[in-house]
């Protein structure tokens, strides 16, 4: 054991994907009319919504057409700069990487084939299976089977993180932007946290 404030050597890196991975220029309001003309009333917020229908048809409705709308954006979605680099660490390091993201399944898994992803991911984790991030993050910790200081999220989401950390977990705040050289900088830190 040493003195001072030390991070816990991460086992498991949890990646959000619309603003870690890549970024999706989806029209949230647009999503927003679609899920509410599925459901019948007006929504104002998917994540509530998400977690209330959750398993229903409504659900599954809604879901369907937002998806259309994010493979609509995933046609001009580029790769974050440096994400290869950082993942071929990560394998190095022997550490497994979790996707956690409030798309579709198929929107994200068709994203990583695309761009020879698939093999650094331990598994991918949608609104499909969970429909919140604190949903997600749990269900990765009984997956891995880790304790929750072993887990790093990352997620451009500031409530995301608040609502995450109650669990534990170890967060780091990407912070959303097209700077190739602030990504390298992310990414470099996030490994700096990972080693300990």
């Amino acid at each position: 054991m040493t003195n001072g404030a030390v991070f816990p050597k991460i086992k498991v890196v949890a990646l959000d994907f619309d603003g870690v991975i890549t970024n999706l220029n989806v029209d949230w309001d647009a999503a927003l009319h679609l899920a509410s003309t599925a459901a019948g009333y007006n929504i104002e917020n998917l994540i509530p919504f998400y977690e209330a229908t959750y398993g229903t048809p409504v659900f599954q409705k809604a879901s369907k057409l937002i998806e259309q709308l994010e493979l609509e954006a995933l046609k001009d979605a580029e790769l974050a700069p440096y994400t290869v680099e950082f993942l071929e660490k990560l394998a190095e390091l022997k550490v497994a990487i979790y996707i956690v993201s409030m798309q579709s399944m198929h929107v994200v898994k068709q994203f990583l084939n695309k761009h020879g992803l698939s093999a650094y991911i331990s598994d991918v984790v949608t609104r499909d299976k969970c429909p919140s991030k604190k949903a997600q993050v749990l269900y990765v910790l009984e997956k891995s089977r880790v304790r929750p200081e072993q887990v790093l999220l990352v997620d451009d989401s500031a409530g995301n993180i608040t609502n995450c950390k109650v669990l534990g977990i170890s967060c780091f705040h990407f912070e959303k932007q097209q700077n190739p050289q602030k990504t390298k900088e992310m990414w470099d830190a996030i490994l700096k946290r990972v080693r300990g």
